[in-house]
């Protein structure tokens, strides 16, 4: 598999001209119609973790990031994606903040990022858009250890495709996203999940919303 080239496709369906309508589309109506997680559950997860410090990978339209409340006045904040137009459209939406942003594929070794190491580390609806390494989706959270304080926590969500309850409509579009180029979810299972996060994480929980299984882990395997 050319994973670069299958990265960049999926890269497509987050163009400036989608992301002004992300937040009706995917954080309101696709997650509570087809997998069944509403947006208040993910501003939750994001209020419970977010820290001072704070790496935001695949930050989408940045709904999350401009709702959630953070435990200090003026945090540090990095935003990572491998597309342009995300970094841009949230770095604009969050200017107050004023984060900092790095183009960067996590299939490939990344490069320095500015104010690392993090005390939290957000990645939201990121795995089921990349397609599977050969070592496999679970080198992505090796990358991650790296760039997170020993009391730090990784946390985010993903649209699962084993291991969760499914509908005859959510499986109709976690299809039709499959043949699009952005989803590549086909392999990815709960078990999939708690395995890769106990590979690389002392503790992890995971809770399973729908077709989503949201995670927090802690205590970084170096």
């Amino acid at each position: 598999m050319n994973t670069a080239a299958t990265t960049d496709d999926g890269q497509t369906f987050y163009r400036t001209n989608r992301l002004n309508g992300y937040d009706l589309v995917t954080v309101n109506a696709a997650n509570r119609l087809l997998w069944r997680c509403p947006p208040e559950r993910f501003v939750e997860l994001y209020n419970r973790n977010v820290s001072g410090r704070h790496l935001d990978i695949g930050p989408g339209s940045g709904y999350y990031l401009d709702h959630c409340e953070f435990p200090v006045a003026r945090p540090v904040l990095t935003l990572l994606d491998l597309n342009p137009d995300p970094l841009t459209f949230v770095a604009g939406r969050i200017a107050r903040y004023a984060p900092d942003t790095v183009r960067a594929d996590l299939l490939d070794e990344l490069p320095p990022i500015p104010n690392a190491p993090f005390d939290s580390i957000g990645i939201n609806y990121v795995l089921h858009c990349l397609p599977e390494p050969p070592a496999g989706k679970q080198e992505v959270f090796a990358r991650l250890t790296p760039l997170l304080t020993d009391g730090g926590v990784v946390f985010g969500s993903t649209v699962v495709t084993g291991g969760a309850p499914t509908t005859p409509l959510s499986n109709v579009f976690n299809a039709l996203y499959q043949r699009m180029g952005a989803f590549h979810n086909q392999n990815d299972t709960v078990e999939f999940l708690h395995d890769a996060l106990d590979q690389h994480f002392a503790s992890h929980i995971l809770e399973i919303r729908g077709s989503v299984a949201l995670f927090t882990a802690r205590g970084p395997r170096r």
